[in-house]
């Protein structure tokens, strides 16, 4: 217990590790890695405004690097109260067309199609997601999605889904 606790950092501790970072970034402004742990520290301490800036900065340094401008977007749009329409959508729509499979921001056009009530279109970007998710735990989940998105917009279900009928046992 001695030794774990020697380990872990106090809340002090790491915002000022944070501060430190930030004021070396000021003088190193090309510093990739840096302003990658700058903005996913950011993002954990839930500082979304701060975390957007840095992405911001990494994407100037990675224009072409699709899950920076993904990060960027959902800093961003938590930043807004988890608004992904205006900055946060035009973002995603650059990581997909750097990346059509990039799976954040996929996720995130499905879920701002689906605020809209564009079900189709939810369906359509979680499909695509799901089949870069195979094989993976969350695929139940996203599926789920698809399936309520199918519900609600009045689409017919999804062709792998087995219908209710055909899933009780014949007598």
């Amino acid at each position: 217990a001695v030794t774990q606790d020697q380990h872990q950092l106090t809340g002090a501790q790491v915002e000022e590790m944070t501060a430190k970072l930030a004021a070396r970034l000021e003088k190193e402004p090309d510093n990739v890695d840096g302003w990658v742990m700058l903005a996913r520290t950011y993002y954990s301490q839930r500082r979304f405004e701060e975390a957007s800036r840095a992405y911001e900065k990494l994407v100037a340094l990675l224009p072409s690097e699709p899950s920076l401008y993904a990060d960027y977007a959902d800093a961003l749009a938590m930043a807004q109260g988890r608004k992904i329409t205006g900055k946060p959508m035009e973002l995603v729509k650059k990581a997909l067309a750097l990346d059509p499979n990039q799976w954040k921001a996929l996720a995130m056009a499905g879920t701002e199609a689906f605020d809209r009530k564009d079900f189709k279109g939810a369906v359509e970007y979680w499909e695509r997601l799901k089949a870069s998710s195979a094989g993976e735990p969350i695929a139940q989940q996203i599926q789920g999605s698809i399936d309520e998105a199918r519900r609600l917009g009045g689409l017919p279900p999804s062709p792998n889904a087995a219908p209710v009928a055909a899933t009780k046992a014949a007598p």
